[in-house]
């Protein structure tokens, strides 16, 4: 790989700069409540050099939103990589999803928010026109990358027998998604309710992916 020029550097810097005072202000306040004038005053800079970096507010916010992603789906690399049959994939990633939003809860709040249908249709409007944007493709793509490490999961325990042969691989991933979103992030109440019951995080996790994982295993698991 050639090495980059002192100007290129720089640039790389800079750029690197306005994205971590973006991502501290997203964190902070959310989409809304943050103005392009905000960000430009934390990095000493121009509102209008901050164009030269990036097109628009919506571009700034999905680009952290995209650092989110990245961190996720190294983790889910991480995660199924050691693991051997199927069904053990699946189990490591509903773990490292769980680890994920208790350690990166910030991203995760941002890329729950760029699913709304605010932001679907700003995607769908970039991609179409290719003027909002900058990075619609590089989201897409991932998105696509972290529902295929699942969806291989999900076909080598069909083909190891962990999972069940009858299931269609598709419509199992689509379930799998949904159910392990809603199992890993805990609301306020359940959070109460657990509480309540004096029932252990560990434990509820760990009962809700038994649950998961007895409706697909299947005879080998």
């Amino acid at each position: 790989m050639s090495k980059l020029s002192r100007r290129e550097r720089e640039k790389l810097k800079r750029r690197n700069d306005i994205l971590d005072a973006a991502e501290k202000k997203f964190f902070e306040k959310g989409y809304d409540q943050i103005s392009m004038d905000d960000i430009a005053d934390d990095v000493e800079l121009s509102k209008a050099t901050l164009y030269l970096y990036f097109k628009n507010k919506a571009s700034l916010y999905f680009a952290v939103v995209i650092k989110g992603m990245k961190i996720l789906r190294d983790t889910f690399n991480k995660a199924v990589e050691k693991e051997v049959t199927g069904l053990r994939k699946i189990i490591a990633i509903i773990e490292a999803y769980y680890d994920y939003i208790q350690l990166h809860a910030n991203y995760y709040r941002l890329n729950v928010s760029s699913r709304s249908p605010r932001f679907t249709k700003m995607l769908e409007e970039s991609e179409e026109e290719s003027n909002m944007i900058e990075d619609v493709e590089t989201y897409i793509n991932l998105t696509k990358e972290l529902l295929e490490i699942l969806t291989n999961a999900v076909s080598l325990g069909i083909k190891d027998g962990t999972v069940r042969k009858d299931l269609n691989p598709i419509q199992t991933v689509m379930f799998l998604g949904a159910a392990i979103e809603a199992t890993v992030q805990i609301s306020p109440e359940y959070h109460l309710l657990l509480e309540m019951y004096a029932i252990k995080e560990e434990t509820y996790l760990k009962h809700s992916i038994d649950l998961i994982l007895h409706g697909i295993a299947g005879e080998k698991a």
